[in-house]
C-alpha cells in the first residue's frame, strides 16, 4: 500500500510539474507574437493582390500606400504554370489595379488562383 501511495504522489507531482512547464512555455510563446493592433494608424502597409481572367493577370494595390512605378512584383499562376517577376508599369494608388496583358501561356478561368508579392 505504501508503494501505491508513493507512486501516486510521484505521478501527481510529475503531472503538476509538466503542467506548470507547459503553461510557462505557452506564455512565453504567446508573448513573442507581434501585436499588430498596437501599430499606429499612420503606418504604411504595402499589400498587393492578384486576379486572373482569360490571358490577363491583374495586380491590385490593397495597401494604404502608393506603389511606385518600376517596383518589382513576383507573380505566379498555378493554373497555367506561368510565373515571373515584372516591373510595375505605372504608379498604383491604394485601390487601383493594373492589367498585365498576355503574360499567361493559356487562358485561365475567371477567379483561378494566383499569387503576387512585392520583391
Amino acid at each position: 500500500m505504501t508503494k501505491l501511495i508513493s507512486l501516486s504522489a510521484l505521478a501527481v507531482s510529475a503531472l503538476v510539474t509538466s503542467t506548470s512547464l507547459a503553461s510557462a512555455f505557452s506564455l512565453v510563446a504567446i508573448d513573442k507574437v507581434p501585436d499588430t493592433q498596437k501599430s499606429p494608424s499612420h503606418s504604411t502597409q504595402m499589400t498587393i493582390e492578384c486576379r486572373v481572367h482569360d490571358a490577363d493577370f491583374w495586380i491590385m494595390n490593397f495597401g494604404n500606400g502608393v506603389l511606385d512605378s518600376g517596383r518589382q512584383i513576383a507573380w505566379r499562376s498555378p493554373t497555367t504554370g506561368d510565373e515571373g517577376v515584372v516591373l510595375l508599369p505605372k504608379m498604383l494608388a491604394p485601390g487601383e489595379e493594373v492589367k498585365l496583358a498576355d503574360v499567361l501561356t493559356d487562358d485561365a478561368r475567371a477567379g483561378a488562383p494566383c499569387a503576387a508579392a512585392l520583391v
